[in-house]
């Protein structure tokens, strides 16, 4: 089954003008759980600081936090330096 959605041409172009993929050093501007039955997750917002031609842009995501997913959370919150002890106690501090 086909289902016609109008508009994603466009939006599928101008997707050309996100960052591309690579290394950046980014500030976490917020982070906001959000629970949801099967996948609960946190919404993530992070401003690129370098390199300087991408200085301004935000990169919008969210980490899953699923028993599967959830070596991700604990590596993206080992990367941004979180507190090991809190982390060792199973917490996240909002």
């Amino acid at each position: 089954m086909k289902r016609q959605l109008p508009g994603l041409s466009e939006a599928a172009q101008e997707s050309g003008t996100s960052l591309p993929n690579g290394i950046y050093l980014v500030r976490v501007d917020s982070a906001q759980y959000r629970w949801h039955a099967q996948k609960p997750f946190y919404s993530l917002r992070l401003s690129v600081l370098e390199p300087t031609e991408f200085v301004g842009s935000c990169i919008v995501s969210h980490l899953y936090c699923t028993v599967k997913a959830m070596w991700k959370l604990a590596w993206f919150l080992r990367d941004f330096l979180y507190d090991p002890e809190v982390l060792s106690q199973n917490e996240v501090d909002e």
